[in-house]
């Protein structure tokens, strides 16, 4: 609900001010880069030798073209504020979807994000972007009852709410580590 008001409040002057629309995939590709901070076993490669975690975080981000998915990187995405975030994101997807991307904004990828949620979509099982071992589905924005504990008791409230969907490599780390990283996003 914070986000979604908080979006709904900055958009029109976002718009204005920067030219390009405001995504909510930046904010969850920030929320990513800190819980990946916290959970590292989750930010890395699957190797012959195991797990190599990795001390940068360059997300992918999966765009839907003409004839399939292809999935540029965007590099340190930790250090890149929301605003940095929406146009680099901007700029992968409208290049990927023009067939001009460079053979930089492929490779090194650590962990992916995907929005399957503009499609409608609910409940969507990812597939991991090997050598990878995450990847977070964002799923579409939907208002639903829900159970809200007030001081006077609780209150049955419509709320926009937005599932996620994180599958892992079960050799690189398990579900108790995948629901802490989905905590930490949702935090």
């Amino acid at each position: 609900s914070g986000l979604v008001a908080l979006r709904e409040r900055e958009k029109a002057a976002y718009q204005a001010r920067e030219g390009i629309s405001l995504s909510y995939v930046p904010f969850v590709v920030q929320a990513a880069a800190a819980g990946l901070k916290r959970h590292p076993a989750l930010n890395g490669h699957w190797t012959e030798a195991g797990l190599v975690a990795k001390r940068q975080i360059n997300v992918g981000i999966a765009v839907a073209v003409e004839d399939g998915l292809i999935v540029p990187v965007i590099r340190d995405v930790d250090r890149l504020s929301i605003s940095g975030l929406n146009r680099a994101i901007a700029d992968v997807s409208a290049r990927a979807r023009a067939g001009k991307l460079r053979v930089d904004d492929f490779g090194g990828g650590t962990f992916t994000v995907d929005n399957t949620g503009w499609l409608g979509s609910n409940l969507t099982l990812p597939i991991i972007n090997v050598p990878e071992v995450a990847i977070l589905t964002m799923e579409d924005i939907r208002k639903r009852p829900v159970v809200l504990e007030t001081p006077s008791g609780d209150v049955i409230a419509i709320r926009p709410i937005m599932n996620m969907v994180l599958a892992i490599d079960h050799r690189a780390n398990d579900g108790a580590g995948a629901t802490a990283l989905l905590r930490d996003i949702k935090a």
